[in-house]
């Protein structure tokens, strides 16, 4: 038995140890890494606004689908990939195609809840056609 969870994050392997049951992958990505992009709206998995993507190997490939991390237990995530919408973009800039998209038919309301939109199309974007 292991004491410890383990997922991947902007493609390194996060080990974590002595993490609370209750804990949020929200309240981690927000409080420990500062990655504020993912917001908490509701708190209670209604709203989106803290979507993020999770990615699975399934049948031999990673698929992704996206979660309410406001009511994500970080114990869940063991043996995931967790992409957060500041993932996305390369470390020139360019943005995902996702992001491109909304930003060119300006898709954006107030833009509090849109990392969320961006990461529920991501996970689309990445789907089996």
């Amino acid at each position: 038995m292991r004491d410890s969870i383990r997922f991947i994050r902007n493609g390194r392997m996060v080990e974590l140890r002595d993490i609370a049951p209750t804990a949020l992958l929200l309240d981690y990505l927000r409080e420990i890494e500062g990655a504020t992009g993912t917001k908490e709206g509701c708190g209670e998995g209604d709203c989106g606004a803290c979507t993020v993507a999770l990615g699975r190997v399934r049948d031999g490939k990673m698929t992704y689908e996206p979660v309410n991390s406001c009511i994500q237990l970080l114990g869940q995530v063991d043996g995931c990939e967790v992409v957060a919408v500041e993932d996305l973009a390369d470390r020139d800039g360019e943005l995902h195609p996702v992001q491109s998209a909304m930003h060119d038919t300006h898709a954006s309301q107030c833009g509090f809840c849109t990392p969320g939109f961006v990461m529920s199309l991501f996970t689309l974007y990445h789907a089996e056609k």
